[in-house]
């Protein structure tokens, strides 16, 4: 009889133990989605971004693309960060407004690196600089 109560005394301790771990691991993935991916806007420029390496952020940037001038990267330190995407912004049938584009990037390894991104007619060359913006990215490990 002694031998059954420790089986289901060990029983217990075990489901109490998975239960407890289910709920940290799930109030752990909680907390990570709580903590939204930064978006930077034309407010940060010349700022210093510090992220973990796998973590992502956005940037957002007005432009006219139908005017010709865009927001395009004009150097990126590609050891630390790397370029994920853009995507413009525009509502439908709006030629002639404005409208934003949004770029991502990820950190890729520990360190510092510069982020420059520039308003311009590329058809027109660097003389059709409008705008500059320009990052720091501290890469932590994770």
């Amino acid at each position: 009889m002694a031998g059954w109560n420790i089986l289901l005394l060990a029983r217990v301790a075990a489901l109490v133990g998975a239960s407890l771990l289910h709920v940290t691991s799930a109030g752990s993935a909680c907390a990570q989605k709580a903590d939204p991916m930064p978006s930077l806007t034309e407010a940060d420029n010349d700022q210093t971004v510090d992220l973990r390496v796998g973590e992502t952020f956005h940037v957002r940037l007005p432009e006219n693309a139908t005017t010709g001038y865009r927001w395009t990267i004009d150097r990126l330190d590609d050891e630390v960060v790397e370029a994920v995407g853009s995507e413009p912004d525009y509502a439908a049938g709006s030629i002639g407004s404005g409208g934003a584009v949004t770029f991502t990037f990820r950190a890729k390894k520990p360190g510092t690196g510069d982020i420059a991104l520039k308003h311009w007619r590329h058809f027109e060359g660097d003389a059709s600089v409008t705008n500059r913006f320009r990052l720091r990215l501290n890469a932590r490990p994770r």
